[in-house]
């Protein structure tokens, strides 16, 4: 079991979450910047044509990341830190 507590451990400081909406007809570019561990989560917006996508980026590499979302047009970029995770 500590074994699987390290590798949770070591999954939740390597990645942070990055939050950001996107047009839908530009969300296959984006989604090629932010593929996620398996996949991004996409939730539709009450704006019609947009959706907010959700995945797990390496900490290390988030700063190109936002700036190429920004240049497929994504907006209200949001990074958050992941404290804990169960994601393999």
């Amino acid at each position: 079991m500590p074994y699987l507590c390290n590798l949770t451990l070591i999954a939740a400081q390597k990645y942070v979450l990055c939050q950001y909406n996107v047009k839908r007809e530009t969300l296959p570019q984006a989604t090629k910047i932010t593929p996620g561990k398996r996949a991004p989560t996409i939730n539709a917006l009450e704006e019609e044509g947009w959706v907010a996508v959700s995945s797990m980026v390496e900490k290390k590499k988030i700063a190109t990341v936002m700036d190429e979302l920004t240049a497929v047009g994504a907006t209200d970029i949001l990074v958050l830190n992941i404290a804990n995770t169960r994601a393999g």
